[in-house]
């Protein structure tokens, strides 16, 4: 009776967790819905031509396009953090190699445009999953991308193999951060830079939230103009 009871209750788990997936998706399509029609309705006075329209209506066509690409990013960013709750995890022997390879084939376009260059120690297999594992990757990089100084960015990642974890670090050259800050820097929605450069401020917090259900630990070193540095622990693989 007990192992059937168990079964029951992780059916019912399971079922749970399906709806929280499809209420997600079914809510962001309907967000989105509308976005689409705001960006729609700006392309088509802006079709009429700029000729014919005077600078408030071009400012405001270009208004509500900018809106639209901050509402599209934070939507993306609130499932991705919300999935995340609800992912089912699969935990097994991971090398972090393959995953930074994929992480900079899906960023190839920004690194490209940022003349990001990224460099990196023996990278280890330890135990995670490997799509949770890059949206951490994905994050971090991105980040080093997006706050960089008036030099190109320069992304260095180093392991080093602690009893029984790794520790990675991420370390960048950009704009840095004044340290009183860097336990504020994982909370959602924070923005120290506030809406001087895009995003939802949320991306910190994911991979925060991505860490800990490794049972790992995240933290961040910066001095303002000096970069930053996001080292993080991981499993070691069984």
């Amino acid at each position: 009776m007990k192992n059937q009871g168990q079964g029951v209750a992780t059916q019912t788990a399971e079922q749970d967790t399906q709806s929280v997936r499809d209420f997600i998706s079914r809510a962001v399509h309907d967000l989105r819905e509308p976005l689409r029609g705001i960006r729609l309705g700006s392309r088509l006075v802006l079709a009429d031509g700029r000729d014919s329209l005077d600078e408030n209506a071009i400012k405001g066509s270009q208004y509500l396009t900018d809106c639209v690409e901050r509402m599209e990013t934070l939507i993306h960013d609130i499932a991705e953090y919300c999935y995340a709750e609800v992912r089912n995890l699969e935990f097994e022997e991971t090398d972090l190699k393959d995953v930074l390879d994929d992480v900079r084939r899906e960023l190839a376009g920004e690194l490209k445009s940022t003349s990001a260059i990224i460099t990196h120690d023996p990278l280890p297999i330890v135990t995670g999953d490997s799509c949770s594992l890059a949206i951490v990757f994905r994050c971090l990089i991105g980040n080093a991308c997006k706050f960089r100084s008036e030099v190109a960015p320069s992304i260095h990642i180093s392991s080093e193999r602690q009893e029984l974890s790794w520790m990675l670090s991420i370390r960048d050259n950009g704009l840095g951060f004044d340290p009183a800050y860097r336990e504020r820097i994982f909370r959602p929605f924070e923005k120290l830079n506030g809406k001087q450069y895009p995003g939802s401020g949320l991306g910190l917090s994911l991979a925060k939230r991505i860490i800990e259900q490794h049972g790992g630990q995240i933290s961040a070193q910066s001095q303002p103009g000096l970069g930053a540095t996001i080292c993080f622990t991981l499993p070691v693989a069984s």
